[in-house]
């Protein structure tokens, strides 16, 4: 599960392993879309863009490849 806290708010954003994102701030939490649309829970606000984000492709890490390729 990936896991994210917000810079700003301070809230933790969590990818469940059915692809929403599980958002807890103080104590409260909500379920959200990957899009940040509110599916269930107290909190019924999401940062859509942080949601997107953890929630999107992930590509590799380019670094990590170009060191592999030089111990080859």
């Amino acid at each position: 599960m990936r896991t994210i806290r917000h810079p700003l708010s301070g809230a933790t954003y969590d990818l469940t392993e059915a692809g929403t994102i599980v958002v807890v701030k103080n104590d409260v939490q909500g379920e959200f879309t990957a899009h940040g649309v509110w599916i269930s829970g107290d909190l019924k606000q999401a940062d859509p863009h942080l949601c997107l984000w953890i929630a999107g492709r992930q590509l590799p890490n380019r670094f990590q490849q170009a060191a592999a390729a030089l111990t080859k």
